[in-house]
């Protein structure tokens, strides 16, 4: 399995890339979903066409959130 993270700055589009490559949609709590933004790690994932499964990290871009994004990349090899 191939695990993707992703990095970026608050509003660049992370969770709406992860949703149009998954079909699923990273942010779970209601607050994320009414503030529109990221504020802990979202794991989906997908099967490509070749049967080898891709899971995504999708990390906060917020500064206010920055532990939480380096909980998430921090065991990503780079």
């Amino acid at each position: 399995m191939y695990v993707v993270a992703t990095a970026g700055h608050v509003d660049h589009g992370k969770s709406t890339l992860v949703t149009a490559l998954t079909g699923m949609e990273p942010d779970r709590w209601e607050e994320e979903k009414r503030r529109g933004l990221t504020i802990d790690l979202g794991f989906v994932w997908t099967t490509l066409p070749s049967g080898r499964d891709v899971a995504f990290v999708d990390v906060p871009g917020h500064e206010r959130f920055m532990g939480n994004m380096l909980a998430g990349v921090g065991p990503s090899p780079v």
